[in-house]
């Protein structure tokens, strides 16, 4: 039987606890396992997954995080962003519940919402990173830890540091995730960039072709994915994605966290004057996560672009991985959902053994 988790239970990440305590002290999961049904294995970037859900980059901070989601079910896992060097995570608060109020705004609330389905977080860390030499162990780590039929994506960031640029820095964090043994890399170009005039790295035809170029030629064999945001129109996001596919890129994720203000009860930045803007996250970004994907699969098809799709934004109950699915995606993953509802994947692969025996009886 799968425990209800929503809302009785505190969720597996701490958010009373900062990113490096919840990395040594997590994750917080008392909850039995129960055996999951079999699926039928489908061809992931040459490799065969049991299913295509997974969790994208953010709340498995280590190996011990991947191995508690490959257990509940979630078979595509991302290890946690890493960059070059080690690099701190944003004081706290870093997580607070939020409720939109606009496009661009949001208002926080003491209490997580009644249903799951509308539960919004802020994600304000900063993108922190363990040094390379915890990296290069615990992502060998992460990989033995995972069953048959599951296969684990590292994240990379790059940042402008020690006299090396913004792209050389990208193909050094993708190299180090190679050492340790990643099967598959995502870059994480839905990021500020150095130069806040130039808007977002993912926005620019031109940037996305040569990282995603210089990236995929450093990390050869292994299959390179961009982690983009939303586009402001369908043209810019045909050529990012048709550049992508030049360079080299395998598949496209998305979408990232929404760029939001947010303020208290009191109109004053709920995360501190320094951080007037978060990344919101969970329920409030579906309905763009599901526009872009609608969107992302039809240009992928019309201009055949040899890339996989993974859709993320929102996805907090069994049926909203459906809904991602029948939209174009290939796979469907959930990070907030994942954090205050573990069994979320373990209740979607019921549903669907559930439909299964239905169909056939």
């Amino acid at each position: 039987m799968i425990e209800e988790w929503y809302p009785d239970h505190p969720p597996i990440y701490d958010i009373h606890k900062t990113w490096a305590e919840n990395a040594i002290e997590g994750p917080f999961f008392k909850g039995t396992i129960p055996k999951r049904p079999e699926s039928k294995p489908f061809d992931f970037l040459g490799y065969k997954v049991n299913s295509p859900l997974g969790v994208p980059s953010g709340p498995l901070l280590n190996s011990r995080w991947i191995a508690l989601a490959g257990k509940l079910g979630f078979d595509i896992p991302a290890y946690k962003t890493i960059r070059s060097y080690a690099h701190p995570s944003h004081a706290l608060p870093n997580v607070v519940f939020v409720k939109p109020v606009g496009p661009h705004k949001a208002i926080s609330i003491d209490e997580p919402t009644e249903s799951i389905s509308d539960l919004s977080i802020t994600n304000s860390f900063g993108n922190p990173s363990k040094s390379p030499d915890f990296l290069l162990e615990d992502i060998a780590r992460a990989n033995a830890s995972l069953s048959k039929g599951q296969v684990m994506i590292v994240s990379v960031y790059g940042t402008p540091n020690q006299g090396v640029s913004f792209c050389d820095d990208f193909v050094r964090a993708a190299v180090l995730a190679k050492e340790a043994g990643a099967k598959i890399i995502e870059a994480n170009f839905s990021c500020p960039n150095v130069d806040k005039a130039e808007g977002i790295l993912y926005m620019s035809p031109d940037t996305v072709y040569e990282f995603t170029k210089k990236i995929s030629d450093a990390i050869k064999p292994i299959p390179f994915l961009m982690k983009v945001g939303i586009f402001p129109n369908e043209q810019l996001m045909k050529e990012v994605f048709i550049a992508a596919a030049r360079g080299g890129a395998r598949g496209v994720a998305g979408i990232n966290t929404l760029s939001m203000e947010v303020l208290d009860k009191h109109g004053k930045p709920a995360l501190g004057e320094s951080r007037r803007t978060a990344g919101v996250c969970g329920g409030a970004i579906r309905g763009q996560a599901h526009h872009f994907i609608h969107k992302a699969a039809e240009i992928i098809r019309q201009e055949k672009l040899a890339m996989v799709l993974l859709g993320c934004g929102g996805i907090m109950r069994p049926e909203h991985f459906t809904e991602f699915l029948d939209l174009g995606a290939q796979v469907a993953m959930s990070a907030t959902g994942m954090m205050w509802d573990p069994y979320l994947a373990l209740r979607y692969h019921q549903m669907r053994k559930h439909e299964h025996s239905l169909h056939h009886s």
